[in-house]
């Protein structure tokens, strides 16, 4: 089961609270906006996937791509 998985089960408010006491850190929802985001656009293959979601998330494509494999 990839990280994604585990924690796309989590309904957004025991979420919430993973995250107010410390246990997930505070970019875990938009980590998983990422991904995501890098999913829907796999179609177009990966490399152009993960340009497209650097630029729409204005970051590098090297922290997208440590993103992914925490997600994976």
């Amino acid at each position: 089961m990839s990280a994604y998985e585990l924690i796309s089960q989590f309904d957004s408010s025991l979420l919430d609270q993973m995250i107010t006491k410390g246990l997930l850190r505070s970019t875990v929802k938009r980590d998983m906006e990422i991904y995501e985001f890098y999913l829907s656009q796999c179609n177009l293959g990966r490399m152009q996937a993960r340009t497209n979601t650097a630029e729409k998330f204005y970051m590098s494509e090297d922290r997208i791509s440590k993103i992914i494999q925490k997600m994976k």
